[in-house]
């Protein structure tokens, strides 16, 4: 892997302005709506809405950010950087790889700053809580960093960040992290069980909630990151085939 071409990928996405608007602006904005909203209620589980809330709107910023990644892989292949690789000493492993740590990363500070906010906002954890969901959220954006690469590696440069956006309101809204499902339909409860951003939110609020269900959390991850990456390689081969 080029470690020189992995940071210049990551200083380039921190410095687009969409990266600071919208990948961390709404889903700081958002927590501070919802937050004004649900975060003098009691959850189910027992935990504050306001601290729920943070996490939710933390995994779906993250989740988010991880995704959009794809699109600049979308523009490269429109471009034909793919073809430029075969011209560098950087094969197509190294090439994924860069991409999805650049994902990861993008995904890191979207939830320091949302975990910020909650803080300047009374949002009370200890520090380990604060440490431990913190590092819980960060892995379990991995599904969504080759998931956003799956959507790049078949997507056009014009057209694939307005599917991730699309997409992502559903993930969100669907998947029970913009309003807490204990206040929305039975049906829209169940819903949730089949987008991976419930559980992600899971993974997030078990260090707090100890509601169990951990290990199957984990494992429905688990499927969401296999399944696309399986998709990445072949497509990738076949790809780089046709250069």
């Amino acid at each position: 892997m080029n470690t020189t071409y992995l940071s210049l990928e990551i200083k380039r996405i921190v410095r687009s302005p969409q990266f600071t608007i919208f990948t961390i602006g709404m889903p700081v904005a958002m927590f501070l709506l919802f937050g004004s909203i649900f975060g003098k209620l009691i959850a189910p589980n027992g935990l504050p809405a306001d601290v729920q809330t943070m996490i939710n709107l933390a995994a779906y910023g993250a989740s988010g950010g991880a995704l959009f990644t794809g699109t600049r892989v979308a523009q490269e292949r429109t471009d034909g950087w793919q073809r430029q690789l075969r011209l560098t000493p950087m094969r197509g492993p190294g090439y994924l790889v860069v991409k999805i740590i650049s994902a990861m990363a993008v995904a890191l500070p979207v939830l320091v700053v949302v975990f910020a906010a909650g803080l300047a906002t009374g949002v009370e954890m200890s520090a380990a809580q604060w440490g431990l969901v913190l590092v819980s959220l960060w892995l379990g954006t991995l599904p969504f960093a080759v998931l956003g690469l799956a959507i790049g590696l078949f997507g056009k440069g014009d057209t694939v960040g307005a599917v991730t956006g699309a997409l992502m309101m559903p993930l969100g809204m669907l998947g029970g992290l913009w309003i807490p499902l204990y206040v929305l339909p039975d049906w829209m409860a169940t819903l949730a069980h089949f987008f991976p951003t419930f559980w992600l939110g899971r993974v997030g609020l078990e260090p707090l909630a100890h509601a169990g269900g951990m290990g199957l959390a984990v494992l429905v991850l688990a499927g969401w990151l296999v399944v696309p990456a399986l998709i990445v390689v072949r497509r990738f081969r076949l790809d780089t085939a046709r250069l």
